[in-house]
């Protein structure tokens, strides 16, 4: 008669390995900061992209603001008048979270999608443990806007 189970050995290699995983995985899972980060990150390079292609939809100049904190599009320089999302309308602007600073940075986009500065980088730093530099890449000729 053949019985069907795991052995006494196979039980505590399994509960080692997962317990090492937990050990070092675990501490990633419970820290926002970096998905906060994470998030702030790919929020701003949706708020680029759309100030260029709203750019080239109405064929005139969309304004890209970057300060100390936060990611702004406009249809005016300075960025004082913010240009909204056509679903929710809220404004096209994303705030930082505590321990990501960005360079500054003002650029436009023309009608045809480029931006008016040549080359633009924006660059993400974070003091928080873990959190990659990021930065995000806007193409001279084409305005083509790249995460890197």
């Amino acid at each position: 008669m053949k019985t069907a189970g795991f052995t006494l050995v196979e039980l505590v290699v399994t509960i080692g390995i997962l317990s090492i995983v937990a050990a070092v995985a675990a501490p990633r899972f419970f820290q926002a900061s970096t998905f906060d980060s994470r998030g702030f990150y790919d929020k701003s390079v949706a708020v680029v992209r759309f100030a260029q292609k709203t750019a080239i939809a109405w064929r005139r100049p969309v304004f890209v603001c970057v300060t100390a904190n936060q990611v702004i599009a406009g249809t005016a320089a300075g960025c004082g008048t913010r240009l909204t999302y056509p679903v929710s309308g809220t404004a096209a602007v994303e705030t930082a979270p505590s321990g990501v600073t960005l360079n500054p940075v003002e650029f436009s986009f023309d009608g045809l999608g480029s931006p008016s500065t040549g080359a633009v980088v924006i660059t993400f730093t974070s003091t928080i443990a873990g959190d990659p530099a990021r930065s995000i890449t806007v193409a001279a000729n084409t305005g083509y806007v790249a995460a890197n």
